[in-house]
């Protein structure tokens, strides 16, 4: 699809989610790929690979995950099916929850075999939204998903995690722009402003906080936004002390 659609609720979503052998996406490897097809806020499509890791899958991760070494011995290789999860994202708009996590194993194993990440689709990230409407909560995939009455039922398996990352993202809706372009500028900035809010609180100057001197701050269409879905009703509610302008007809 090289035209994608102005408004983001009708962009095709490939929601995914990873299970790894750890942390590290240079190291470390995939044992599961979830794949959700969602459109108008419906799931169209579930496409869930485990994936043999040529390696022993650590204890820890077994504990979290509850995928056994024996669940992955014999399935395919990350190499056999690449070309079936590239497939999967093809025309779609990509979606995960903190994709700067998932995404990097993917574009390294694509690598590997010469092959690249669809850097062409629209890329969503719901925990940008997370932490810009809660930003002094925690914003784990589950929490979020308690809070807006999303089910999550066997967390940490890729295909449960990615229904209810398009769900989360989905009730959001009403909090967001409409239009794609706007969103996918949105959400750059306010990952930048999430960023700099961790920077100002984890740097210290005689016990006082201070903003990182790299830092920007710019007063755009995403501030205006805030949790407000309303932009005029969000502006007023800025100005401080503002009354209501009433005229005299007498």
């Amino acid at each position: 699809m090289t035209n994608w659609p102005s408004q983001w609720f009708d962009l095709p979503l490939a929601v995914f989610d990873l299970e790894t052998t750890g942390f590290d996406a240079n190291t470390c490897q995939i044992i599961e790929i979830g794949i959700v097809h969602f459109y108008h806020g419906e799931v169209v499509k579930v496409f869930n690979w485990l994936v043999d890791p040529e390696c022993e899958i650590p204890h820890e991760i077994t504990e979290i995950t509850h995928i056994q070494q024996s669940d992955v011995d014999g399935q395919p290789t990350f190499r056999e099916i690449a070309q079936d999860v590239l497939a999967a994202f093809a025309e779609h708009g990509i979606v995960a929850y903190n994709i700067g996590f998932d995404r990097p194993f993917l574009t390294h194993k694509l690598a590997e075999l010469g092959l690249a990440w669809p850097d062409g689709n629209p890329n969503i990230d719901p925990l940008v939204f997370a932490n810009h409407f809660y930003p002094n909560q925690k914003n784990k995939l589950g929490m979020v998903a308690e809070r807006l009455g999303v089910s999550l039922e066997g967390a940490h398996r890729a295909c449960n995690d990615a229904e209810a990352t398009g769900k989360v993202l989905y009730a959001f809706r009403d909090r967001l722009p409409p239009d794609l372009e706007t969103l996918l500028i949105l959400q750059s900035q306010w990952e930048r402003e999430s960023l700099e809010r961790f920077s100002w609180k984890k740097k210290k100057d005689g016990g006082s906080l201070i903003a990182d001197q790299t830092s920007t701050h710019t007063l755009t269409s995403a501030f205006v936004y805030g949790t407000e879905p309303d932009p005029l009703r969000a502006l007023y509610a800025m100005v401080p002390n503002a009354k209501p302008r009433t005229v005299d007809n007498s």
